[in-house]
This record gives structure tokens, sequence and C-alpha cells, in this order.
């Protein structure tokens, strides 16, 4: 006997299948340990706060490199963008409350004591399908603990409302680069402490990248070098959320819980979505994940999508890089051949328009032309992965991909131009 025919553990975009399989008429429950949190990391204090502030530092960097304005400098009001955020993350989570009407959210701490059953504090329920989506957490590192004062995470930067004057930042996760640049732009000394930056990426790519960041001010040094002189910004990589499935589960070295083609997990009609199962720390791969789970559930024809092809963005100031499909470097690790058409964003007009003029793209073909993956630098890197993303897909082939028209003059039309 079964309380719920679907249960899911964390309220991230899992709640994405909650709302699919509602509508389908099942009973669903989303067990969440903390009531401010639903939505998860993403909304709270992943890609939509950063983002945010990321957009706001976007628009300083254009204001200062105006060709129309003298810019003078401004009064950064941190304190004001923190509350909008505030209004923007409680407005959000509301909205998702409404759209899961229909759905028993019940909040705590919810653990997976046996197969189909989640006992959450006194109160136990069974449910005959489970969705784990409880993504991960901060850690620490580098001899270092957070105080909230003099060394914090990356929490506690999006809630500074003054502007600090000096930051160094150690981490091994690159969304350190995300956090430096945004400092950067807005005046703050950065001192960055990281090793093998942008390993995976293109070498072109990789030393524009890093020639970008000293424009900037940002000095890069390895963590070696780090001593505590000023404001820390401790960026490390996250561990995942797995302990609630005890050892019902099996899991990697690094405690992600290991599923198939279909995110099940070893236990059958269980199954694990988003950052928990370590095949791509992206909101993105949680949400289109949940959403193939939800198609298993209901018996209707699902997918897979390969890992690789699951797009990436790292979302800096000025220049963002993109990937998505085989980068150079995994190709070349791989030992596949390939052919590689390299596209300068110089030779654009849209690119000075938009500050673009550094950028750079990489496309990698097969024998047959068909697009295996691609690299990009450029203002927002991740509109012009999306375009490619949809190419890569749709199984395009070189002279399919020559024949897409795009709007003129934009940053998105340019990899498609060079394939003539």
């Amino acid at each position: 006997m079964f309380d719920y025919d679907v249960i899911i553990l964390g309220g991230g975009l899992a709640y994405t299948a909650a709302e699919i399989l509602r509508n389908k008429g099942l009973k669903v429950a989303i067990v969440e340990k903390n009531k401010e949190h639903l939505g998860g990391v993403c909304l709270h204090e992943g890609c939509v706060p950063t983002k945010l502030y990321l957009f706001e530092a976007q628009k300083i960097y254009d204001m200062k490199n105006s060709r129309l304005l003298e810019w003078k400098g401004g009064d950064v009001k941190l304190k004001r963008l923190v509350e909008y955020k505030e209004r923007l993350r409680k407005k959000l989570r509301e909205d998702i409350e409404r759209l899961l009407k229909g759905v028993d959210i019940i909040y705590g701490d919810g653990t997976l004591t046996d197969r189909h059953t989640v006992v959450v504090g006194e109160r136990q329920i069974r449910g005959r399908y489970i969705i784990v989506n409880t993504g991960k957490r901060q850690t620490w590192g580098f001899g270092l603990e957070p105080d909230g004062k003099r060394v914090i995470t990356t929490d506690e930067a999006i809630n500074l409302e003054s502007l600090p004057e000096r930051l160094q930042i150690v981490g091994d996760d690159h969304i350190a680069f995300e956090f430096a640049t945004f400092f950067a732009v807005l005046g703050s000394q950065v001192n960055l402490y990281f090793d093998n930056p942008m390993s995976f990426a293109h070498t072109s790519i990789k030393n524009r990248f890093l020639k970008e960041l000293e424009l900037l001010g940002i000095a890069l040094h390895p963590i070696k070098d780090f001593k505590a002189e000023s404001i820390t910004l401790l960026v490390k990589r996250r561990v995942p959320n797995s302990e609630c499935v005890g050892d019902l589960m099996q899991k990697d070295e690094n405690n992600h819980i290991l599923v198939d083609a279909h995110y099940e997990t070893s236990i059958k009609d269980h199954y694990a979505v988003g950052d928990v199962n370590g095949l791509s720390e992206t909101a993105h791969a949680a949400r289109m994940q949940s959403l193939i789970v939800s198609k298993r559930i209901l018996g209707e024809r699902s997918f897979y999508i390969r890992p690789e092809n699951i797009p990436y963005v790292l979302y800096t100031v000025p220049l963002s890089y993109a990937k998505v499909g085989l980068t150079k470097m995994e190709l070349d690790r791989r030992g596949i051949k390939h052919t590689e058409k390299s596209v300068s964003l110089r030779a654009f007009s849209s690119s000075y328009i938009q500050h673009s003029e550094d950028g750079m793209c990489f496309l990698y073909f097969d024998s047959r032309g068909f697009l295996m993956g691609c690299e990009v630098l450029s203002r927002a890197a991740g509109e012009i992965i999306s375009s490619l993303t949809v190419s890569l897909y749709s199984e395009l082939n070189i002279s399919h991909m020559s024949k897409v028209l795009l709007p003129h003059p934009t940053l998105s039309e340019i990899p498609f131009l060079r394939l003539v």
C-alpha cells in the first residue's frame, strides 16, 4: 500500500516532474527540509541571484566603455541590489508554490529508510516511485572555515551590502571567475587564487579569457601562494546531499548517486536527478532529467541526453564562455578525428557594437561533416551556444548549418556565417 504515487526528495527543479505527474492525475508529494528554500539552490543562492548581479555588472562595464557617455564613476549601492534580489526570490518562490497546487509539500528532513519508504520527522510515507533531487551543498577547504565576516562563502557574498575595497577569492570551482569579474567591474581590487584555470577550454579561448581577467585588474595566483590579508571569498566545489538515502543506493567515490541512462538508481523505480547524480551541475540538466523521469513513470516514450551534450555557460563579464558537445580537449583526449572551424568575432560588425571583438568560436565536425561540439568566448555566449545546441540536437551537418539564416547584425549569426 502506497500513500503517494511519487515522492520527490528535495524542492529543487524536480518540481517540473511534480507538475507534469500531477497534471496526469498522479498523487505527488515533495519533501523539502526548508520552507523558505522551495525552488532549490538555483533560485535562492545560484543561477537567479548570481546572474542578476552579473547582469548589473555588465551594465556598469558598458557604461565605463560607452562611446556616448563619459563615465565619471558612481555610488555602487549593493544594498539596493540585495533588497531587489530578496523581493525577486520571494516572488519566484511563491510562484512555484502556486504552480504546485494539488501537490503535497511536506517540510522537514526526509530520509529514505527502506525501498519506497520516506521518514520526515515522526511521519512515515510510502511512494510507488521515489525521485531524489537533493542537490549539493557548499563545503570548506584550503585551511579556511567561513565565519561570515573575514571568510565568506558565495551565500554571504550575494548578501554583502557594501563593496569590499579588497577581496581575495580562493577556490577550485570555476564560478569563482564569475564572482571575480563581478566585484572587479564594480571596483574592488580582486586577487584570485586558482590552480589550472580554464583547463577544459580550447587553448586560444583560455589564453584570451585570462587576458580579459588581467584587463579587469584581476590578479591571478596559484593557491599555494594564498595568505589571508583581506576579506576572503571561499569558492569550493560542492558535495552531493546523498546522505538521505544512506547505503540503500549505489554511489561513486564522491558520494554521487549512480544512475543509468534513464536516471534510475540501483533500486528499481527509484531515480536521482540533478546535481546529486553528478552528471551535470546545471539547473537545466536537473529540469530535463526530471522531465525524462516523469515520462518514464507515465509509461511514455522517453529519451536520453549524453552528459557532454548538456550546454554549459560560465557567465563572466564582459566576455563569457560556453560549450556544448565535445570540446577540443575531449576530442583530443579520446583520439577522435575531427575538423576544426575557428571563427574570430573581430571580423564581424556586431562584435564591435557589443564589445565582443576579442571573442572567438570553435566548431568541431566529424568526417561526414556533422557537428560534434563547439566552444564560444563572447558577450552573451549562452545565447550563441543556444542556437548551436539546437544544431547539435538536430544532428545538422555543415551543409545544413551553412544554410541557416539568422538576423543581422547579431552575435548568434556569426558561427554560421563562416561555414559556407
